[in-house]
């Protein structure tokens, strides 16, 4: 009984080890819409948290941080308003949006214009470093 247990102790041991040895994944989604009438808004989730509604002004950057699940495939997704337009899209997946992008540097980074979405793999990347994925 004491050898099953020592071996349990140590088998959860080393899982908390491996848990905390999983790159932590950042994302920002950054206001650049200039014409700031009307307001951008979006909400944001994933299958376990909801990360709730946010309304930010020009330049400010929402930013969120996770480890990614051992067990499932994680994905986060948002869904965002300008006026009359709409656009909703996973701003994460390990598989796909950003995950594959973004496993050099563990950072996702969003930048939403008045004609579309525009992505990078690091903070505060420069016109350069962006890649306009998708429009609204």
């Amino acid at each position: 009984m004491k050898i099953n247990f020592s071996i349990l102790l140590v088998l959860s041991f080393l899982f908390v080890q491996q848990m905390n040895a999983i790159e932590k994944i950042e994302v920002h989604i950054v206001d650049g819409i200039e014409k700031q009438t009307p307001p951008l808004k979006f909400h944001c989730a994933s299958r376990d948290d909801d990360l709730g509604w946010h309304y930010p002004h020009l330049g400010s950057d929402f930013t969120f941080s996770f480890r990614p699940s051992v067990f499932s495939e994680t994905v986060f997704f948002c869904h965002f308003f300008w006026g009359s337009k709409d656009s909703a899209f996973e701003v994460y997946r390990d598989s796909g949006a950003c995950g594959k992008e973004g496993i050099d540097t563990g950072t996702c980074y969003w930048l939403v214009k008045e004609d579309g979405f525009y992505f990078a793999n690091c903070t505060s990347p420069s016109q350069d470093f962006l890649t306009r994925k998708s429009g609204w």
